[in-house]
């Protein structure tokens, strides 16, 4: 064990302040940075990795990119923190609300899960019920309206027995699934919360009409429908991913992205929710949430993101990796799914005749491939997500010969693994 990490595990539990940094997902030691820039992380031994991670998520311009890192330290020299109104917290608002109608109102947090934490406390009051539909699954926090202790890896000791009863649950993508609990449940359900795209059952793609489903359902329950986008928000498109998908919930949930590498979320959706945050019937607040520093870097990412032809070359960048990908998969003879969207993907390692649609699916897979991935690819000097559930990254720093590279050399190591399901004999 490095020093380093014997020293944080005296002080900090697990010795990470995020439990999968520890790496005992992928049964590896923890990757100890000291740098990053572009596509690159350096160690502190000096090893240089290609990054697939990007902080799970937000850093979809790459590593310290100038316009953000020069926005942060202007600001820095100007003041972090006032603790009063800020312009630049005015204007990030804007930018966001102006993506999507149902972003009538929005409101600035310090992470995803106050994001997500908030919108539900609004359902409540708004719908005056108390209970929460989620998909098995998904993830949207640590706080206990959204854990599920009856998923083997997550953990049920300290979680509120009142809360956990107001937790009512359904299967991704099964529409039954969904009119069976409003059935056992008349009445009672103030709000669906979804991920619209699962990002956190490694990647699962909603089917065709299953959130046109979820939103015809809410609206005849008098219920309200909250997307998680803390993942999903600015990473495929300019704006929330329900653009892209055609369906408008009621609350949205952001984060990761649109503080450009600090600490952000923001929840926003119709007037007349939000005006319960106006009249103080709901009350929520925080120190430092819409801090002039965030707010300056979430403001320098969207000036890029909003650049002419952004998302199309990061869709490139992703269609030649899923390309190559499956060149060298059907050439090894392997049958895995590899799933993409944009810039987001992942490998499940089930075969290709088996449908992917919700959380038993995706844990049917072995867990072995992923593990050989992981291991075998970080000695290689690429870093992915240090756990089977988690998907990764393009980032506009990825370079085509990166993808090229890590696809040819990923394969080869799943195929070296007995437990990488293969093409059945004719």
């Amino acid at each position: 064990m490095r020093p380093e990490i014997k020293r944080a595990q005296h002080t900090i539990p697990t010795g990470a302040s995020s439990p999968l940094r520890a790496c005992r997902n992928v049964e590896s030691a923890p990757l100890v940075v000291a740098e990053a820039h572009g596509q690159y992380l350096h160690d502190i031994d000096g090893t240089r990795y290609v990054d697939f991670m990007y902080g799970f998520g937000p850093l979809i311009l790459g590593h310290a990119p100038q316009p953000v890192s020069d926005a942060i330290a202007r600001q820095a020299a100007n003041g972090t923190l006032f603790g009063t109104y800020c312009v630049q917290e005015v204007e990030l608002a804007e930018r966001i609300a102006e993506t999507a109608d149902h972003l009538e109102q929005l409101r600035f947090v310090c992470s995803g899960t106050e994001a997500v934490m908030s919108t539900l406390r609004l359902a409540r009051a708004h719908t005056g019920r108390t209970g929460v539909l989620r998909f098995n699954g998904g993830y949207h926090g640590h706080f206990d309206l959204v854990q599920n202790k009856d998923e083997a890896r997550m953990r049920d000791a300290g979680l509120d027995p009142a809360a956990m009863r107001s937790n009512v649950y359904a299967e991704y993508n099964d529409t039954g699934s969904v009119e069976r609990a409003f059935a056992e449940h008349p009445g009672r359900i103030a709000a669906v919360v979804v991920e619209p795209i699962a990002c956190n059952m490694s990647l699962v793609l909603p089917q065709d009409g299953f959130l046109a489903d979820l939103r015809r359902i809410c609206d005849r329950e008098g219920t309200l429908l909250i997307f998680d986008e803390v993942i999903t928000g600015f990473r495929l498109t300019y704006g929330p991913a329900s653009e892209l998908l055609g369906v408008a919930p009621d609350l949205t949930a952001f984060g990761k992205i649109i503080g450009g590498g600090t600490p952000v979320g923001a929840f926003g959706g119709r007037r007349d929710i939000m005006r319960l945050l106006d009249e103080e019937q709901v009350l929520q607040g925080g120190t430092l949430a819409g801090n002039p520093l965030t707010m300056a870097a979430g403001l320098a990412t969207l000036d890029v993101l909003a650049e002419p032809g952004f998302y199309e070359e990061l869709e490139r960048k992703g269609a030649l990796l899923e390309a190559a990908v499956e060149r060298h998969r059907a050439e090894k003879g392997l049958d895995f799914h590899f799933v993409r969207t944009g810039s987001i993907f992942a490998f499940i390692f089930v075969p290709r005749s088996a449908t992917v649609r919700r959380k038993a699916d995706v844990a049917a897979q072995p867990v072995s491939p992923y593990t050989t991935l992981y291991a075998g690819i970080r000695e290689a000097g690429y870093h992915l997500a240090p756990d089977i559930e988690e998907p990764m990254y393009i980032s506009a720093a990825t370079t085509d010969e990166t993808l090229e590279d890590f696809a040819a050399r990923a394969v080869e190591l799943l195929a070296a693994d007995p437990n990488t399901p293969v093409v059945p004999p004719a």
